[in-house]
Formats: C-alpha cells, structure tokens, sequence
C-alpha cells in the first residue's frame, strides 16, 4: 500500500545548509519556527534540558536493554538489570545540561515512575515472548536515511523496533504518555509511522515480506502504568498527505530561512498533522 510513496532523485538545490530532515524537524517547524531556526539552522545551545526529554530518552535506552535481551535469546532481563541501565541513561542526559523539572517533581519521583513502567513494559515483554510464533527481532534503533520527494533534502528516521513476524514487516515506536490513547491521539502520530514504513520499502523487499504492518506501545505514566498496544492501518491517502505537509512545510522553511530566524513563520496546513 506504500509503493508509490517513495521516489529516488538526485540531491536538491536549496537555500538552507541542511543535508537532511526528519519527523521531528517538520514537527518542530510547523509548532514553533524560531525554535526550528535555532535548533536546526543555527544549532544554538539549549540552556536547559525538560525533564521529560531526559525522562523519554533515558526509559527508551532502558527498553532497548530488554530487546538486546530477547534479540541474544536470552528473555527478559530482571527489573533489576533494566533500572540499571535507566540510571545509567539519565544520569548521561542530565550531565550535559541543567534539568528542568515539572512541579512536584524531581529526580527520585521520576526513577520511581521509570521503575513502575519499565516493570510493566518487562512483564508486555515477557508475555510476547510465550506467543506460539513470536515476532524475530531484526533491528532495535534502526537508523535510515532515505528520499521521499525531489524537492526536499533525504529524510532521516530512528525506528525504536523492527521485528518479522512472518512475511510482515512490524515497524513499532515506543511511546511514553501521562494518560491512555484515544482515537484522535493516534491519527495525529500515524504520520511517523507512515513516514517510516514508506522509508522501509527497500528492507521489505529485501527480507521478503510482503507488508508492512504499523505499531505503536504506548506505556501510560501511572500509578499502575498499563502498556497499550495499537496497530493503525494507514492508507494511501495518507502517504499524499504526508508528501504534501513535507513539500509545503519544507518550502516555507526555504522562502523564510535566507531572511533570518526572525522571518520565520508557521505554514498553513489545513490538512497536517
């Protein structure tokens, strides 16, 4: 369903000193352009680091472990083991930059809410293990770097999960959230996951799967976190839609850029994300 989303061109002239983009960088524009601006053009230091960047990037690390695991055949690691390598995660990310906590938080609150979800993603991980046909592991943080249009620069992704489960190809992103998923909640993300399948194409063939299959393993930042499994199914028209933000937020960015940050504004978008 996604062959006509990828196209393969030469590199684009533009304006702006970027080899590449991601989903994250078109994010980023289309909330704040000055932010866009200083982070990706003019690389300015952030002077502070939000605690639930750290927080995300140190529970992702944490979860990698236990794929690690189960990729070497060796199950799930005790929670033991895994809250090591959160520490280990946290303590890099907040050694770089001050932290700045949310109220009613700091750094012991949050390795105690880090010790509950991880707890919940080890016994998710746990029970997928014992399925009659598990998926095999084929990449865990898997780097891409692909052209999707003629016009924009190659697009980079880091897929949290890529596992074969038959003749499908299961691309999965791990997410953090103070609360469950709704409806809409997943179809503003199905343009990650889109924009990652549609990256994937290559490695689909090559591993001789016949679909790509989407996910999303939302871990709820609770109390008692609960871990919410979610396989949207995108279609083609939300590959257009897709093609059709990048193009559009891609060249604001050029039209602005040259100017200055302070030209910078949003592009309107009425069919976004």
């Amino acid at each position: 369903m996604y062959e006509s989303a990828i196209l393969e061109a030469p590199p684009p002239q533009s304006t702006t000193q970027m080899d590449h983009i991601s989903f994250s960088s078109i994010k980023t524009y289309q909330t704040c352009p000055r932010k866009f601006a200083f982070k990706y053009i003019e690389a300015v230091p952030e002077e502070f680091k939000p605690s639930s960047l750290a927080f995300g990037s140190a529970f992702h690390t944490a979860v990698e472990r236990v794929q690690e695991a189960r990729m070497q055949g060796l199950g799930v690691p005790p929670l033991d083991e895994i809250l090591s390598a959160f520490d280990a995660a946290w303590s890099n990310e907040t050694s770089s930059a001050d932290v700045q906590f949310c109220k009613d938080e700091d750094g012991q609150s949050l390795r105690e809410l880090a010790q509950r979800m991880l707890a919940a993603y080890a016994e998710y991980a746990a029970l997928e293990s014992t399925l009659p046909e598990p998926a095999q592991i084929i990449s865990i943080e898997h780097s891409n770097r692909f052209r999707l249009l003629a016009d924009v620069p190659p697009i980079e992704s880091r897929i949290d999960l890529l596992e074969l489960h038959g003749t499908d190809l299961v691309v999965s992103d791990l997410k953090s959230s103070r609360s469950r998923w709704n409806d809409a909640k997943v179809l503003e993300a199905i343009p990650q996951l889109v924009l990652y399948a549609t990256g994937l194409l290559p490695l689909m063939r090559e591993l001789s799967a016949t679909r790509i299959v989407t996910k999303f393993v939302v871990v709820t930042k609770a109390v008692k976190p609960k871990v919410q499994v979610l396989q949207p199914q995108p279609c083609q028209d939300d590959v257009v839609r897709l093609k059709q933000t990048i193009t559009e937020t891609w060249s604001a960015i050029n039209r602005c850029a040259p100017h200055g940050v302070q030209h910078l504004r949003p592009t309107m978008i009425s069919h976004g994300w």
